[in-house]
């Protein structure tokens, strides 16, 4: 017989450890009788969806883009998007199921990965930050992936630079899915953030924004 998934449960228990006043009505491990019915990682237990409560500071956003950085993590859905890592995504898509999630944000994990439970990225000290609280639920407009075409500026863009092309490398990464100030300066927030996407993408982690690193971004 299936049951919750240890990473999973460490998922549910970091997002109340750092937001302790949480909405919980949408949390979930395993299947209802709707999923039952249907193929779902939840009938495992190797899926889970935190409720989405932005005046508490638990909002989707921020749990997607710490589940998308997790190399635990096989997809996320949330507010009419998935992001699918185990088919090579490299941005969001429409989701277009009956449930478009905007009440709660789903991640699926890598059925070998069950029993790890490590923190998550929201977990108290962790690195990712909740967005300005708010009481509005998400827009209801289908998001859409950003289909930028910047030429390389011919400098490679590295930590301690502050211009507006590092602007423009944060703002793509935000646009993207990563959480990350738009500030224009390369401090070291935004090289961790680089060197994720990077391993993302299957390129050096170096850190630097050299052509390579560029063109993946803005292709």
């Amino acid at each position: 017989m299936s049951s919750p998934a240890p990473a999973c449960r460490k998922a549910l228990e970091d997002a109340t450890r750092r937001w302790p006043r949480r909405n919980k009505a949408s949390d979930g491990i395993m299947g209802d009788a709707r999923h039952q019915a249907t193929k779902s990682d939840h009938n495992l237990g190797n899926a889970f969806d935190i409720t989405h409560d932005p005046s508490s500071g638990c909002h989707g956003d921020v749990i997607a883009a710490a589940a998308l950085q997790d190399s635990r993590t096989k997809y996320v859905i949330w507010n009419r998007r998935i992001w699918n890592v185990e088919r090579g995504d490299t941005a969001w898509r429409r989701y277009t199921g009956d449930n478009p999630h905007t009440h709660h944000c789903h991640v699926s994990i890598r059925a070998g990965s069950r029993n790890d439970a490590r923190a998550w990225g929201w977990a108290p000290g962790g690195s990712v930050e909740a967005p300005p609280p708010t009481d509005t639920a998400p827009g209801d407009g289908s998001p859409t992936v950003p289909s930028d075409d910047r030429t390389f500026p011919g400098v490679a863009l590295r930590r301690g630079q502050r211009s507006e092309n590092v602007r423009a490398v944060q703002a793509r990464l935000a646009r993207l899915g990563w959480t990350i100030s738009v500030d224009g300066d390369f401090g070291p927030a935004t090289e961790r953030v680089v060197r994720a996407f990077q391993r993302r993408r299957g390129l050096d982690d170096d850190g630097v924004v050299g052509p390579r690193t560029w063109r993946a971004l803005f292709a």
